[in-house]
């Protein structure tokens, strides 16, 4: 198998995680369909480093700030600067070696930059207006590292989730202005500043299966597991009344993989949907969107409830004050 390169599913393996979701409506990890894998936030002792493991997906995002001048376009506003960082030791599949290896390597990467930059900056989860500090002269510029540890599937959903930790955990230096120059404290002078967060965009992923049910019994129990309709408009009438969309909230790697589709949300604990992504696969009709839609909301308002407690808990034994 060249590098890069992820390794198929043997069909030994595809029939049994089928047959399974369609027999018993039961995941390969005992799991229900609705059901995520257990959520652990670790802080570290330096303000804004956070480790996050979903399961065995596991991610640590830091934060660091710096006093730049602000962009020519934006005099008013700071910067952020998502830097992703995913070396072989997440995965085979992120192994850049040999042409096709490398390839397949960079597009995954790619994708996975892309959905961070859409999730955490196009969502202004960060005011950066709050981070001017002298409008057209100087500004904050915060940059985020996300070092993706191990892929064990739903790599996004911990990565957004590590990363709006690690955000809302870190304290700026606190800055004063003499002479129009920009002094910059350090801890031992003042107490650090949080950064100013508009909203908790969350991602929650779905891997998506169209089962044919053998009988009535299957198919009222996958109807039953799954809280989704038919499968998609535009397809025959009888395949419509065959198959069931059947929907898997925080998709393992082999799930992810042998999954005839993806959806993945993000979405805030207010219910607004900042970004939806389904890239090819079967098609879904959009009462199987809806349904997924407001089941997500519900799973992203649990994990801001738990980022929340974890903050909290934090906060409760750690000490930020002058000396």
């Amino acid at each position: 198998m060249p590098a890069g390169q992820l390794v198929a599913p043997s069909q030994t393996e595809e029939a049994f995680v089928l047959e399974a979701l369609q027999s018993a409506a039961l995941r390969t990890d005992g799991r229900k369909f609705a059901q995520a894998r257990p959520v652990n936030i670790a802080f570290g002792e330096q303000l804004g480093w956070c480790e996050v493991s979903l399961g065995k997906t596991v991610v640590v995002a830091s934060v660091d700030a710096l006093v730049v001048p602000p962009r020519e376009e934006r005099p008013y506003e700071g910067m952020i600067n998502i830097n992703t960082d995913i070396t072989p030791m997440a995965g085979m599949e992120y192994d850049a070696g040999g042409v096709a290896g490398a390839t397949e390597s960079r597009e995954r990467e790619a994708l996975f930059d892309r959905m961070m930059e859409r999730a955490l900056r196009y969502t202004e989860a960060v005011d950066r207006e709050a981070l001017c500090i002298i409008a057209g002269k100087k500004v904050w510029c915060i940059n985020l590292t996300v070092h993706l540890v191990s892929d064990e599937g739903a790599a996004l959903d911990a990565a957004v989730l590590a990363s709006l930790a690690a955000l809302r955990h870190f304290r700026r230096p606190d800055v004063t202005i003499a002479d129009g120059e920009v002094i910059v404290h350090s801890p031992d002078e003042r107490v650090p500043v949080p950064l100013a967060c508009h909203h908790l965009p969350l991602c929650v992923s779905y891997a998506v299966f169209l089962l044919r049910p053998k009988s009535d019994e299957e198919r009222s129990l996958l109807l039953a597991q799954s809280r989704t309709a038919a499968s998609s408009d535009g397809m025959d009438e009888d395949v419509v009344q065959s198959e069931v969309a059947t929907a898997l909230l925080d998709p393992s790697l082999l799930e992810q993989t042998l999954a005839h589709t993806s959806i993945t949300f993000v979405i805030n604990a207010q219910r607004e949907v900042c970004v939806l992504d389904k890239a090819g696969g079967a098609p879904l009709s959009y009462q199987t969107i809806l349904t997924l839609l407001g089941d997500a909301a519900k799973r992203a308002a649990e994990m801001a409830a738990l980022l929340e407690r974890a903050l909290a808990d934090d906060a409760s034994h750690r000490v930020v004050s002058v000396e």
